[in-house]
Protein backbone atom coordinates (compact mmCIF):
# COMPACT_ATOMS: atom_id res chain seq x y z
CA UNK A 1 0.00 0.00 0.00
CA UNK A 2 1.45 3.83 -0.91
CA UNK A 3 1.16 5.33 2.83
CA UNK A 4 1.64 8.74 1.27
CA UNK A 5 3.78 10.43 -1.31
CA UNK A 6 6.36 13.35 -0.74
CA UNK A 7 6.84 15.78 -3.22
CA UNK A 8 9.52 18.68 -3.84
CA UNK A 9 9.68 21.31 -6.18
CA UNK A 10 7.71 19.13 -8.27
CA UNK A 11 5.89 20.71 -11.12
CA UNK A 12 2.91 23.04 -9.66
CA UNK A 13 4.26 22.37 -5.97
CA UNK A 14 6.65 24.69 -4.94
CA UNK A 15 8.78 23.11 -1.89
CA UNK A 16 7.96 19.85 -0.22
CA UNK A 17 4.70 18.76 0.12
CA UNK A 18 3.10 15.56 1.80
CA UNK A 19 0.56 13.91 -0.22
CA UNK A 20 -1.15 12.02 2.27
CA UNK A 21 -1.78 9.57 4.59
CA UNK A 22 -3.42 7.34 2.26
CA UNK A 23 -5.98 4.63 2.63
CA UNK A 24 -6.35 0.72 1.72
CA UNK A 25 -9.54 1.32 0.12
CA UNK A 26 -9.97 4.76 -1.63
CA UNK A 27 -8.37 7.84 -2.00
CA UNK A 28 -9.36 10.78 -3.87
CA UNK A 29 -7.40 13.70 -5.10
CA UNK A 30 -9.87 16.77 -5.38
CA UNK A 31 -9.33 20.24 -6.36
CA UNK A 32 -10.20 22.93 -9.05
CA UNK A 33 -8.36 23.21 -12.44
CA UNK A 34 -4.90 23.74 -12.16
CA UNK A 35 -4.62 22.76 -8.27
CA UNK A 36 -2.07 20.31 -9.24
CA UNK A 37 -4.17 17.04 -9.56
CA UNK A 38 -2.74 15.31 -12.46
CA UNK A 39 0.96 16.15 -11.25
CA UNK A 40 -0.13 13.15 -8.08
CA UNK A 41 0.08 10.61 -11.25
CA UNK A 42 2.99 12.37 -13.03
CA UNK A 43 4.96 12.16 -9.47
CA UNK A 44 4.15 8.40 -9.16
CA UNK A 45 5.37 7.75 -12.72
CA UNK A 46 8.67 9.93 -12.23
CA UNK A 47 9.23 7.45 -9.50
CA UNK A 48 8.10 4.45 -11.16
CA UNK A 49 10.84 4.99 -13.67
CA UNK A 50 8.98 6.53 -16.97
CA UNK A 51 10.65 8.55 -18.93
CA UNK A 52 10.28 12.33 -20.43
CA UNK A 53 8.95 10.69 -23.66
CA UNK A 54 5.81 8.58 -21.95
CA UNK A 55 4.98 11.61 -19.51
CA UNK A 56 4.70 14.43 -22.65
CA UNK A 57 7.84 15.89 -21.55
CA UNK A 58 10.82 16.69 -23.83
CA UNK A 59 12.66 15.85 -21.05
CA UNK A 60 13.12 15.20 -17.08
CA UNK A 61 14.14 19.04 -15.90
CA UNK A 62 10.66 20.43 -17.03
CA UNK A 63 9.55 18.60 -13.80
CA UNK A 64 11.39 21.04 -11.84
CA UNK A 65 9.25 24.22 -10.35
CA UNK A 66 9.61 27.10 -12.22
CA UNK A 67 7.21 30.34 -11.26
CA UNK A 68 8.49 33.73 -11.03
CA UNK A 69 8.00 33.36 -7.45
CA UNK A 70 10.64 30.85 -6.85
CA UNK A 71 13.05 31.15 -9.75
CA UNK A 72 15.66 28.91 -8.12
CA UNK A 73 14.63 25.50 -7.94
CA UNK A 74 17.58 23.58 -9.26
CA UNK A 75 16.11 19.85 -8.33
CA UNK A 76 12.98 18.39 -8.20
CA UNK A 77 11.95 15.12 -5.90
CA UNK A 78 9.50 12.61 -5.33
CA UNK A 79 9.12 9.73 -2.52
CA UNK A 80 6.72 7.15 -2.60
CA UNK A 81 6.17 5.52 0.93
CA UNK A 82 5.16 1.77 1.04
CA UNK A 83 4.23 -0.55 3.87
CA UNK A 84 2.80 -4.05 4.12
CA UNK A 85 -0.43 -4.56 6.23
CA UNK A 86 -2.93 -6.97 7.46
CA UNK A 87 -6.45 -6.30 6.64
CA UNK A 88 -9.12 -6.61 9.61
CA UNK A 89 -12.62 -8.05 9.41
CA UNK A 90 -13.99 -4.23 9.25
CA UNK A 91 -13.12 -3.39 5.57
CA UNK A 92 -12.06 0.18 7.01
CA UNK A 93 -9.56 -1.66 9.27
CA UNK A 94 -6.12 -2.45 8.42
CA UNK A 95 -2.87 -2.31 10.20
CA UNK A 96 0.88 -1.45 8.85
CA UNK A 97 3.12 -4.44 9.50
CA UNK A 98 5.99 -3.41 11.38
CA UNK A 99 9.04 -3.27 9.96
CA UNK A 100 7.51 -3.59 6.48
CA UNK A 101 8.22 -0.06 5.23
CA UNK A 102 9.63 1.05 2.25
CA UNK A 103 10.32 4.26 0.30
CA UNK A 104 11.71 4.94 -3.13
CA UNK A 105 12.36 8.36 -4.47
CA UNK A 106 13.30 9.73 -7.98
CA UNK A 107 15.06 13.17 -8.05
CA UNK A 108 16.40 15.10 -11.12
CA UNK A 109 18.73 18.13 -12.08
CA UNK A 110 17.90 20.79 -13.82
CA UNK A 111 20.49 18.47 -16.78
CA UNK A 112 17.55 15.75 -16.68
CA UNK A 113 20.05 13.19 -14.90
CA UNK A 114 18.01 11.82 -12.37
CA UNK A 115 18.88 9.51 -8.95
CA UNK A 116 17.31 6.86 -7.55
CA UNK A 117 17.04 5.91 -3.71
CA UNK A 118 15.67 3.40 -1.61
CA UNK A 119 15.38 3.95 2.28
CA UNK A 120 17.38 6.73 1.49
CA UNK A 121 20.48 4.77 0.12
CA UNK A 122 21.71 5.13 -3.65
CA UNK A 123 19.93 2.58 -6.01
CA UNK A 124 19.86 2.22 -9.86
CA UNK A 125 16.60 1.61 -12.04
CA UNK A 126 17.16 -2.29 -11.76
CA UNK A 127 17.19 -2.24 -8.07
CA UNK A 128 13.95 -0.22 -8.18
CA UNK A 129 12.28 -2.22 -10.37
CA UNK A 130 13.22 -5.44 -8.82
CA UNK A 131 11.99 -3.84 -5.70
CA UNK A 132 8.55 -3.16 -6.97
CA UNK A 133 8.01 -6.25 -8.93
CA UNK A 134 8.93 -8.74 -5.55
CA UNK A 135 6.17 -6.11 -3.25
CA UNK A 136 3.81 -6.99 -6.48
CA UNK A 137 3.60 -3.34 -7.50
Amino acid sequence: MISKIELENFKSYYGKRVIGPLHKNFTAVVGPNGSGKSNCIESLLFVFGKRAKQMRLSKLSELIHKSAKHPECTTATVCVYFSDIEDHEDPDLFTELPGSQFSVSRTVNHNSVSKYMINNNPADYKEVVSLLMEKGI
